[in-house]
């Protein structure tokens, strides 16, 4: 059998050993395993950090103002029959205050005054009331206390009816 040589000083020991015999320094024996350990730890850990990003909730602790987003409303049909929806737009934001009330409001519109007769407001699926149609106007809805589905449909004075804003996370 090939002769060990001491990490500490140097020294040849012979196999089998547990010290050195010259600085007495302990020798641990090296597992075939632990390669395989090290490698399966590391797995296990980017696995269950995955996992707890994916399953947190996107707001944190406090009101949360996420960036509006504005939809443009375009025309849904070539069918003459049909009203066709003004080509303006409606920025809304939405934000979620602990522990269950949403508040919505309206930060900008493109739309001339008086095109949009009003904003109806679903919480998950249940009419929860309206919004006002001019920029600076909003309100806070009643939702529940984890995430909600908030929907926002505009009506406009030519009967047409448009979403104008989505958020499955609120």
């Amino acid at each position: 059998m090939a002769l060990k040589t001491c990490p500490r000083c140097g020294a040849s020991v012979e196999p089998g050993q547990n010290s050195c015999p010259n600085c007495r320094a302990v020798l641990k024996k090296k597992s075939a395993l632990t390669p395989y350990l090290i490698i399966i730890v590391l797995i296990v850990v980017v696995v269950i950090v995955v996992a707890v990003v994916l399953m947190s909730p996107v707001a944190g602790p406090g009101p949360v103002t996420p960036v509006a987003p504005v939809l443009t409303v375009q025309p849904m049909s070539a069918d003459e029959s049909l009203p066709s929806q003004p080509t303006c737009t409606i920025g809304i934001t939405g934000s979620k205050v602990p522990p269950s009330s949403i508040r919505l409001e309206l930060m900008t519109t493109t739309c001339n005054a008086g095109e949009i007769t009003g904003l109806k407001v679903l919480i998950n699926g249940a009419q929860a009331g309206t919004l006002g149609t001019n920029p600076g106007a909003g309100g806070t809805f009643t939702g529940s206390s984890g995430t909600n589905n908030v929907l926002v449909t505009a009506n406009f004075a030519n009967g047409a009816e448009a979403v104008v804003y989505q958020n499955a996370n609120l």
